[in-house]
């Protein structure tokens, strides 16, 4: 209990103010490199994701749709799901622009989760087999890892 190998932190900074945010997670990744810890940290947030994560598993519906690298997520989404959440994380430089995937659609309930894809209802590049088949997270590109039928 005095040393774990593994600290699974569910949203630990979420309720915070930018400038406490700021050094939890200071504090978490020194702790990190001390004791080498892993972490698993579950957050909405992602901009504190991608400071603090090497590796990005994105859900939805309770189910993992893309899996890799931080870097190569933030990079090149490849889940519909996860291309619509990275185009509404805010970019601190005005003059850059991001057009912004609005997911319309209904949204599931994750007590009754639709056939096939979970995320179909809310997709706009759903097929025919979306709705039916739900897709395995399988290897695309080395180390990167999507649940989707357009792979």
């Amino acid at each position: 209990m005095t040393r774990p190998k593994l600290i699974i932190a569910d949203e630990p900074v979420s309720a915070l103010d930018v400038s406490i945010q700021s050094q939890v997670l200071n504090l978490l990744e020194d702790l990190q490199k001390e004791f080498q810890l892993t972490y698993i940290f579950i957050a909405h947030d992602l901009g504190v994701v991608r400071h603090i994560s090497d590796r990005v598993g994105v859900m939805y519906l309770g189910r993992l749709v893309e899996i890799t690298e931080a870097d190569k997520l933030y990079e090149n989404p490849l889940h519909p799901y996860t291309r619509a959440l990275l185009s509404a994380v805010p970019i601190p430089d005005p003059d850059v622009k991001r057009v912004q995937e609005l997911l319309t659609g209904d949204i599931p309930s994750p007590e009754n989760p639709p056939q096939g894809c979970a995320f179909h209802t809310r997709c706009k590049e759903c097929m025919d087999i979306c709705k039916t088949d739900r897709p395995v997270l399988k290897e695309i590109e080395p180390g990167h890892f999507a649940a989707c039928h357009l792979y």
